[in-house]
């Protein structure tokens, strides 16, 4: 900048957009969204406001009201920040409801675009990979048209916990890990977050992060979640190293 001349005003800050994961309501993310407007990230943050009947009345046939949801989720968190870019951050099947969003290619004639006011992506416990067949049609649709971290100018991070073994004779937990595991890779005695194993949610090409005792949903009173305090200061790096810069 020429000397003599003041600094222009700094570019507002990127708002943080939370989308929810499967059959989940906003609510369950509101200690998220509190812990990501408290300092050091001090950022407006909206939660799509996706019901458990929402995800209900969609499924695999048609998510474009899902997708809607979110496109104006985002336009809100801008015109209430004046930024001119969001973080998104998805749990779970958020996460891959984010990742088509951002893209150019019709989704059942719709084109979205997202990729425009997105400055990156964080996608916690999801599987960009998934045998699951309530979005089989749909995780498909995603992978062959954005495959990996498709979209250079957005930074991706995919964040998996590390947290319990499937075993279909184990525990409870573990029995239930397995029969998730299964569902989703198709064998039930991997690693992961309790739901999600860590092999389907590696994403070429994106900051791939393990976090080790981490479980999968804000559903787990007894144990670090994703949204937990100490698991957050692992994944935010995106949001905390945006550049204040002038406009």
């Amino acid at each position: 900048m020429a000397a003599g001349f003041p600094a222009g005003p700094l570019a507002p800050l990127g708002p943080v957009v939370i989308v929810g994961g499967y059959i989940s309501a906003p609510e369950s993310y509101r200690r998220l969204a509190a812990r990501l407007k408290a300092p050091p990230y001090s950022r407006q943050v909206l939660i799509t406001p996706i019901s458990v009947g929402d995800w209900l009345m969609s499924g695999d046939r048609d998510f474009r009201p899902l997708l809607d949801t979110l496109a104006a989720t985002v336009r809100r968190a801008l015109e209430l920040s004046g930024a001119t870019q969001v973080h998104l951050v998805g749990h779970s099947a958020g996460g891959r409801l984010a990742r088509a969003y951002l893209g150019e290619q019709p989704y059942l004639g719709k084109v979205y675009a997202g990729h425009r006011f997105v400055c990156s992506l964080i996608t916690l416990g999801t599987a960009h990979t998934t045998q699951e067949p309530w979005t089989l049609q749909f995780s498909s649709f995603v992978e062959q048209n954005y495959p990996g971290a498709f979209h250079p100018q957005v930074r991706y991070r995919s964040v998996v916990g590390d947290s319990m073994r499937g075993r279909r004779w184990g525990s409870p937990a573990e029995s239930w890990a397995f029969r998730s595991y299964e569902l989703v890779a198709g064998r039930g005695d991997l690693t992961g977050d309790g739901i999600v194993p860590l092999q389907s949610c590696y994403l070429p090409g994106a900051d791939n992060l393990v976090l080790r005792g981490v479980r999968h949903g804000p559903y787990t009173s007894r144990a670090s979640w994703y949204g937990a305090a100490e698991a957050i200061r692992h994944w935010a790096e995106a949001i905390l190293e945006e550049q204040e810069v002038g406009t």
